[in-house]
């Protein structure tokens, strides 16, 4: 997991507004830009014009000057055409990059414009979209407040250290945020978010903004935004089922990052009974419950301002697709899709919220008969071979229970530290 080290804020209508500065919103900024730097982040100024504050007494002064002075540190500042390329250009953002050392997914960008827009797409940066000043943009995460901002990297960048749990064993890879735990005595702190986590992925329910922003600023930290092409949630248990809206900001983080999110490029054909209703009923979950139950979308739907379907099956041979689902047990959803999408050519990535501890170890699927030909056809196996991986031995961040539970904490009444001015 990648460390934040940095912010790239336009100036225009984020700073101030052009023409004139609104001292309320404008000291907002500041206690930002300080709160950055006193957690280690340094934020960076961009524009593409020059511009300059009218002080009574001492006339005109570069804006970024007159912001540092009360920030009380320096400011680096680029201008677009003069110190880089103009911003929108993916060689103005390396440029920045290459000055400070970073990587893309140790940056995200602040701005609301069509050209921040583009900067931050180029740049490999989602876009935290500033709304106080105006709305010039539907693109992006909307903030409404400067302190929104500085609350998103407190509580979703800088917690977790890394991923609670994950696998990485050939073309199996698999991570989750956190353990599960309404009732679990390994991780007692989960029982402070479970619940609330719980109604967000499975009910619309919860703090849906605090999740949504956590796994997104878990996708773009990890690095694995940068590795994909496709991005696909997995489907709810019926043909019917809603996309759930703890969705949206995974659709948000892959357009940001350039991926392209298909709400629908798993195809639910067939209800697939949940797996807690089969253990009730004296049955096991199986791997065979979900294979026979999905298939790829031949036509599936590019999710943006014009939602258009595809007129030929989308060429994802050797492209990387990532797979999101709510709450992983023993894995049987996303080894389904991973199957699938494997046999369609792909490189498979797979993401969950939550991992479910205890005895619930993860069955891969190792082989398949008759192996899948027609991945965009139904399917129906007689033999699936699986591989078993311990769940207690996979576990990458035994504390990621109380780190969860403090940033969720932390969210919900989080203010600015005391003694920030």
């Amino acid at each position: 997991m990648h460390n934040l080290r940095g912010i790239i804020f336009s100036l225009s209508d984020v700073l101030a507004h052009k023409g004139s500065i609104n001292p309320d919103l404008f000291f907002e900024t500041v206690k930002l830009l300080k709160f950055l730097l006193s957690k280690g982040i340094q934020p960076v100024l961009v524009s593409n014009t020059t511009w300059t504050v009218t002080i009574k007494d001492e006339g005109e002064k570069p804006f970024q000057e007159y912001l540092s002075q009360f920030v009380g540190s320096q400011l680096p500042y680029y201008q677009g055409g003069r110190d880089i390329d103009y911003k929108q250009y993916a060689t103005a953002m390396q440029a920045i990059l290459d000055k400070h050392g970073w990587t893309a997914p140790e940056v995200f960008y602040v701005g609301n414009t069509q050209e921040d827009v583009q900067a931050a797409s180029n740049g490999g940066f989602p876009l935290l979209n500033a709304k106080w000043h105006g709305d010039n943009s539907p693109y992006g995460f909307e903030f409404a407040s400067a302190k929104d901002v500085a609350s998103f990297v407190d509580c979703c960048c800088l917690t977790p250290k890394d991923w609670f749990w994950g696998i990485e064993d050939g073309g199996l890879r698999i991570y989750s945020i956190a353990p599960f735990a309404e009732y679990s005595k390994a991780y007692p702190e989960g029982a402070i978010y479970s619940s609330d986590a719980k109604q967000a992925v499975k009910q619309d329910a919860g703090n849906i903004r605090f999740w949504g922003l956590l796994m997104a600023a878990r996708i773009h930290l990890s690095g694995i935004g940068t590795e994909v092409d496709f991005v696909a949630p997995y489907p709810g248990h019926k043909p019917t089922s809603n996309k759930t809206k703890l969705m949206n900001a995974v659709a948000v983080v892959s357009g940001s990052l350039r991926a392209r999110y298909l709400f629908d490029f798993i195809d639910r054909h067939t209800d697939a009974e949940k797996s807690q209703t089969l253990r009730n009923n004296g049955k096991l979950p199986s791997a065979n419950n979900q294979l026979s139950t999905i298939k790829l979308n031949p036509t599936p739907t590019r999710t943006g301002p014009k939602q258009l379907k595809y007129k030929n099956k989308p060429n994802i041979k050797d492209k990387t697709v990532l797979v999101v689902d709510d709450i992983c047990t023993e894995g049987y959803s996303l080894e389904a899709s991973r199957a699938f999408f494997e046999a369609a050519g792909a490189n498979v990535i797979l993401l969950s919220w939550l991992k479910t501890p205890g005895r619930n170890d993860y069955h891969a699927i190792d082989e398949i008969t008759p192996a899948i030909k027609r991945p965009f056809s139904k399917f129906s196996p007689t033999r699936v071979h699986e591989k078993i991986y311990s769940n207690s031995e996979n576990v990458i961040n035994s504390n990621a229970d109380t780190e969860i539970a403090e940033a969720y904490k932390k969210y919900v009444s989080w203010d600015w530290p005391a003694g920030l001015i």
